[in-house]
């Protein structure tokens, strides 16, 4: 029994698809096709029912696919016993939202790039959650990097949870910084801006405004948090972002932060992964370095 065929049975479960396993896996479908019946043939049994252009794992292909799962992982664990320690082979694909992806993720990705260089990284970026749920259940990434408020994710397997602090900054020299406090309905009177409204933390701030019968209406609406950085950077405007947008201008004294109390929205990075997706090495190592970040 042939572990490629194994592997390729394991990429069609993940993607639901003969054509985009194929194409995942560098082969023409006909390929494909001929390795499944090669191992149904092996096998003595239908791995797949075929109904229109949709498939459907058979009971015998439902029976058979923890076993492929584990033969796969053997052959993984007898390699990586024989390399050098340390060394991991294979490929790791992350999607992450726009803003996290530019300040944060890096660190991360830098540090496992130069302690396994024998792992090909490929970041996807993207702050449109349906897009991004449905790359992940396809099987088209590894993980999914999402920002989100505190909740649960009972169709995925959260392997890493980080916090993220949300913070109201604004340009040095804004009248605003004059007071101690402020009162939610100070901080976005004036010339404030928000990154893409309706999703991520801007539509957590609007939810939560509406709850206290507020209406947000910005000054602008501009699809990047980068951009917004800058245009506060250069003296106009205020702004809810992520701390960690604003860290390195803040510290250097080109921005400040409003003290606004009376609202606290939590955040946190989610790693997710499919609860169907064999962990193995490489994910695992990423897990353990996304844990210590």
């Amino acid at each position: 029994m042939e572990n490629k065929n194994i592997a390729t049975f394991i990429k069609i479960v993940e993607f639901n698809n003969f054509t985009r396993a194929a194409e995942s896996l560098g082969y023409s479908q006909a390929a494909v096709t001929a390795q499944i019946k090669a191992l149904e043939a092996e096998l003595g049994v239908p791995l797949f029912d075929r109904i229109g252009k949709k498939i459907f794992l058979t009971d015998e292909g439902k029976t058979f696919l923890p076993y492929a799962r584990n033969m796969l992982k053997a052959e993984e664990e007898a390699l990586n016993s024989v390399r050098p320690e340390g060394e991991l082979r294979g490929e790791l694909k992350i999607c992450s939202s726009s803003s996290y992806a530019s300040r944060v993720l890096p660190e991360l990705l830098l540090k496992f790039a130069e302690l396994h260089p024998g792992v090909s990284l490929t970041v996807k970026v993207s702050d449109y959650l349906e897009d991004n749920f449905k790359k992940l259940s396809q099987g088209e990434i590894d993980f999914l990097l999402e920002l989100d408020e505190e909740r649960t994710f009972p169709e995925y397997l959260v392997t890493a949870v980080k916090p993220m602090r949300l913070a109201f900054v604004t340009y040095v020299g804004n009248p605003l910084l004059k007071k101690k406090k402020l009162k939610i309905e100070e901080a976005i009177a004036d010339r404030f801006m928000v990154a893409d409204r309706e999703i991520g933390y801007c539509a957590l701030l609007e939810q939560e405004l509406n709850r206290r019968g507020i209406e947000l209406k910005p000054a602008m609406d501009i699809g990047s948090v980068e951009a917004i950085v800058n245009i506060m950077r250069d003296g106009y405007g205020t702004s809810f972002i992520p701390e960690y947008m604003a860290e390195e201008y803040l510290k250097k004294g080109e921005l400040a932060e409003l003290n606004v109390p009376d609202i606290d929205i939590k955040l946190n990075v989610y790693y997710l992964c499919s609860k169907d997706r064999w962990i193995n090495p490489v994910m695992k190592e990423f897990i353990r370095m996304a844990k210590e970040l």
